[in-house]
């Protein structure tokens, strides 16, 4: 019964990744590649008797076929994959909406460009002072490493719906710079970055996206994931041998977000853990700006009550999450969280309207919520959503600045 879901996991994955390829329908395909990579320890399956999901050193995650640890695995990757599957077909019975460009729209390009100056002027002096000086800017920096990839996000997609020589050299180099600064810390959360500059340009030029640019993006893509692990390597002071670059690429603290479904599925089968709902009301709860917290002397809810806290694994943190969605609606939720996710995704990597710097940003900021959505549940991607809607609220009033001036 594992070969027989394990083999239908796959079959799913790969089918859901050529249809999004031919539909060029991106944002989804990341998702379903990044969900799927923490079960890939399964495929093991398909030729011997055990399962490794991590090796020896950090503990027993060893498994034989008959345990029923295994299936009950296997049967948490069918059920996100398949919810996922069946959003992804349902929404191709949707008819297609209207691509041409919004006439008469309410902000105007010279809106976003003046908004665009103080998120140029934020990432830049966040960027400078990170590279002038790592040791004293690491704590304070942290502090603000999503509202700094998001308004670099912001500044990229200005420079992608109203190109420009000047524009698309100036984001690239943002982001270039951000890239070194991240890694001269020892974070690779640069990655999520360049992921949503890449998708965000293939987004934006989807109609000259060919078989070979695909392949040279997936090389791309592959050597920005390598630098990744030896980042992460030479942070942990790992020596850069053979063995120990192989080791790191199967097994990752991407891929360790699967390890805390070991105690989940094991000991709280049964659903008397259910949580109802109530780690997604946390999420929510949380949405508001730090400062509004700090005025009234409370705690995040999200921050008492953590994911990425329920199981703590020996030097790694965050879970899948299929892992939230068990814990909170057992099953039926993990089913429910793949369906519901690739349906908000699907609606995002919609057409691209020309000019339309909204629906790019958009798109951009999901790109580079997905990983962190996946390692620890969806408060990354209701983040970025408040930041488009705080967005929102500084484009209006520069709306209100130029038509009172």
């Amino acid at each position: 019964m594992v070969i027989l879901l394990v083999s239908t996991c796959l079959l799913i994955l790969v089918v859901q990744c050529i249809l999004c390829l031919i539909s060029k329908k991106y944002l989804v395909a990341l998702y379903a590649v990044c969900y799927s990579v923490p079960f890939l320890g399964l495929v093991s399956s398909l030729w011997g008797d055990t399962v490794t999901l991590w090796p020896v050193p950090i503990g027993a995650y060893s498994f034989y076929l008959d345990d029923p640890f295994v299936f009950k695995l296997s049967l948490v990757w069918f059920l996100g994959v398949t919810g996922g599957l069946t959003a992804y077909l349902l929404a191709l019975l949707v008819p297609a909406g209207n691509s041409s460009p919004r006439r008469n729209a309410f902000f105007s390009p010279m809106d976003f460009k003046l908004a665009g100056l103080l998120f140029l002027a934020l990432s830049f002096f966040f960027v400078s002072l990170r590279l002038i000086n790592v040791d004293a800017m690491l704590e304070m920096f942290a502090g603000v490493e999503a509202l700094v990839v998001f308004s670099i996000i912001a500044v990229t997609a200005m420079a992608f719906a109203y190109p420009s020589r000047y524009m698309l050299t100036l984001s690239t180099l943002l982001v270039l710079a951000y890239s070194v600064a991240n890694a001269m810390t020892g974070d690779r959360d640069f990655v999520v970055l360049v992921v949503a500059y890449v998708l965000g340009l293939m987004y934006r030029y989807s109609h000259l996206i060919k078989l070979k640019t695909l392949l040279c993006v997936a090389a791309f893509m592959v050597v920005v994931l390598s630098s990744g692990v030896i980042v992460s390597m030479v942070r942990m002071d790992v020596d850069l041998t053979t063995d120990n670059i192989e080791e790191f690429f199967l097994y990752n603290s991407w891929n360790a977000i699967i390890l805390p479904l070991v105690e989940q599925l094991t000991s709280f089968w049964d659903g008397e853990h259910l949580r109802y709902g109530q780690t997604y009301l946390d999420m929510f709860l949380s949405l508001a700006p730090s400062p509004v917290y700090t005025a009234f002397d409370v705690v995040k809810p999200i921050t008492l009550d953590n994911p990425a806290y329920w199981y703590f694994i020996t030097g790694m943190g965050g879970i899948h999450a299929a892992g939230v969605a068990f814990e909170n609606f057992g099953l039926f939720g993990v089913f429910l969280n793949g369906f519901i996710t690739v349906c908000f995704f699907r609606f995002v990597d919609s057409r691209w309207r020309d000019n339309d710097f909204l629906q790019l940003f958009l798109y951009m900021l999901c790109a580079a919520s997905i990983m962190h959505s996946v390692w620890y549940g969806e408060i990354s991607l209701l983040n970025a959503m408040v930041f488009y809607v705080l967005s929102l609220g500084l484009f209006f009033a520069m709306k209100l600045v130029r038509v009172l001036k």
